[in-house]
C-alpha cells in the first residue's frame, strides 16, 4: 500500500499536527499509511521581522498574505519532496465533497495552502496552484481547519486506514449523487437565497442582491514575476475599485457557485428596445421588427436612411434621450455581438446581473444595440454562440474564475453575425435564462 503526503502550508503548524497525530489519523501516520508535512512561511521571509502580510492595494480593511514566502515554500518543497496537486483553500472556491474527497484520494501527493487575514495574494490563485476549494459557507479566521477536514475526509478512503475498508461504501454521500437537473429545470439546493424567484420590480418583495463570493485580492509588490497587479487598483479612484471589486466577485461567483445568485426574471412590463443601423439593417427590418414585436420590445433603425414604416432616430444618443425622457431612467445600453472562438460566452442572465450587482438596483429599461459599429457609452457586450447550449452558469478556469474578456464586459467581441440571427439568439437566450416570459 503506498502512503499519501499531505503538505500543509500554513503560519500555525503546531495546529495541524496536534490534530493529525490524534486517533485514526496518528495510527495511519505510525502505520506510513499517511504522512503529513507542515511547511512555515514565516521560514521562507526574508525580513526580520519575518512578515508575512501586507496592506492591499486599493485600500480596504485587513491585511493580504505577500506571494513571496508563499511561492518560495510552494518551490522548496517541491524540490525537496517532489511534484504535488497544490489547493488553495478558500471561501471563495468550489465547493469540497465526497465526490472530491474520492477524487483526491488516488492523488499521491496533496499541498494544502492555509491563507489568514484577508487570504493570500491572488496571484497565488492564478499562477501557482491547481484548484481552490471551500469547505462550506461561512468564514473561519484561517484555512487550518480547512485543511484539517480534508486531510481527514481524503485520507479515510485510503485503503488501510480505516479498521472496517466496507464503512466508506456505506456512509452518508458515498452513493447518492446530486444532480444540477432535475425534471429539466435548474435545481438550486445549495442556497435558500438563490432559490427563490426574485422579481426585481415586484412591489411585493424587495430587490433582494444576492451573495458573491468575495473579490480578488493583492498587495505589494505591485509585480511579481512578471504577473502585475490590476492597473485599477494602483489608479487611485476609488468608485472605479469599487465597481471592479463587485464586477470580479459576481463574475467569480458565477464561474464557481452560480446557485448563489438569485433567479430573477424581467416583469412583463420591462423596457426593452432593439437598436440596429439603417444601413447594416437592408431587408433585414421587417424581420427584426416582428422579433421586437414577439419579444414585447419595440425596435428603432439608427441613421439617416430609414425603412418605409419603422420608427427611426437619428443616432444612439438622440434614441437614449428619448427613452431617458419616456421611463425616467438611463437605459441600459448593451452591445450584441457573436463571441469568438477562443472567448467565454457573455450571456444575457449574466450580463445583466453583473450590472445590476454593481450598481445595487434593479435593471434599468434594456436597449440592445445590433450593428458592426461603435456603441459609445455601453454598460456591456452580450458575446453569444448561438450553436451552444444555454445554462445558467460559464466554465472558467476555477482557479482564477474570470477571465479579461469577462472582466470588461463593455468591450465588444468582433465577430461578425448578420443582424437578424444575432437578435434572434439574444431574445431565444433571453426566454432560455428565464428573464423573458413571453
Amino acid at each position: 500500500m503506498s502512503t499519501i503526503e499531505f503538505e500543509v502550508f500554513t503560519i500555525f503548524p503546531a495546529a495541524i499536527q496536534a490534530f493529525v497525530d490524534a486517533g485514526l489519523m496518528g495510527k495511519a501516520i505510525a502505520r506510513d499509511l499517511v504522512a503529513v508535512h507542515c511547511t512555515d512561511y514565516r521560514s521562507f521571509t526574508t525580513d526580520r521581522h519575518r512578515s508575512v502580510d501586507d496592506a492591499p492595494f486599493g485600500g480596504g480593511a485587513g491585511m493580504v498574505m505577500k506571494p513571496e514566502p508563499v511561492a518560495a515554500a510552494l518551490e522548496a518543497v517541491s524540490a525537496a519532496r517532489g511534484p504535488m496537486h497544490t489547493i488553495l483553500l478558500t471561501p471563495s472556491g468550489a465547493r469540497f465533497d465526497q465526490r472530491v474527497a474520492e477524487r483526491l484520494a488516488s492523488s499521491p501527493r496533496i499541498a494544502l495552502l492555509c491563507g489568514r487575514y484577508e487570504g493570500i495574494d491572488d496571484r497565488i490563485r492564478e499562477h501557482f496552484v491547481d484548484e481552490c476549494l471551500s469547505i462550506g459557507d461561512f468564514v473561519l479566521n484561517g484555512g487550518e481547519v480547512a485543511a484539517a477536514v480534508i486531510i481527514e475526509a481524503v485520507a479515510r478512503l485510503r485503503e488501510g486506514v480505516l479498521g472496517n475498508p466496507e464503512s466508506t461504501e456505506t456512509e452518508s454521500f458515498a452513493i447518492a449523487r446530486e444532480t444540477s437537473v432535475q425534471h429539466g429545470r435548474e435545481s438550486w439546493t445549495h442556497s435558500p437565497l438563490a432559490a427563490r424567484a426574485v422579481d426585481p420590480q415586484s412591489n411585493s418583495q424587495a430587490w433582494d442582491p444576492g451573495l458573491v463570493l468575495e473579490h480578488p485580492h493583492y498587495t505589494r509588490p505591485a509585480e511579481f514575476r512578471g504577473h502585475a497587479v490590476p492597473p485599477v487598483l494602483l489608479g487611485g479612484d476609488h468608485q472605479a475599485i469599487e465597481r471592479w471589486r463587485r464586477r470580479t466577485a459576481c463574475l467569480r461567483t458565477w464561474a464557481l457557485r452560480p446557485e448563489l445568485r438569485p433567479r430573477w426574471s424581467l416583469p412583463h412590463a420591462h423596457p426593452i428596445h432593439l437598436a440596429a443601423p439603417a444601413d447594416q439593417v437592408g431587408d433585414a427590418a421587417g424581420e427584426l421588427a416582428q422579433l421586437a414585436a414577439d419579444a414585447g420590445a419595440s425596435f428603432t433603425l439608427i441613421g439617416p436612411r430609414a425603412a418605409g414604416g419603422h420608427t427611426r432616430m437619428r443616432d444612439l444618443k438622440q434614441l437614449r434621450r428619448s427613452l431617458r425622457k419616456r421611463h425616467g431612467r438611463e437605459p441600459q445600453l448593451i452591445g450584441v455581438g457573436q463571441c469568438g472562438p477562443t472567448e467565454p460566452e457573455r450571456g444575457p442572465r449574466l450580463i445583466l446581473d453583473v450590472l445590476a450587482f454593481e450598481s445595487g438596483e434593479p435593471p434599468a429599461p434594456l436597449l440592445l444595440w445590433f450593428g458592426d459599429s461603435p456603441a459609445p457609452g455601453a454598460h456591456a457586450w452580450m458575446a453569444l454562440d448561438p450553436a451552444r447550449d444555454r445554462s445558467p452558469g460559464i466554465t472558467l478556469d476555477p482557479r482564477l474564475a474570470i477571465a479579461s474578456s469577462l472582466i470588461d464586459i463593455s468591450q465588444p467581441q468582433p465577430a461578425p453575425q448578420a443582424i437578424a440571427a444575432l437578435a434572434r439568439s439574444a431574445l431565444a437566450a433571453m426566454r432560455a435564462e428565464g428573464l423573458l416570459r413571453c
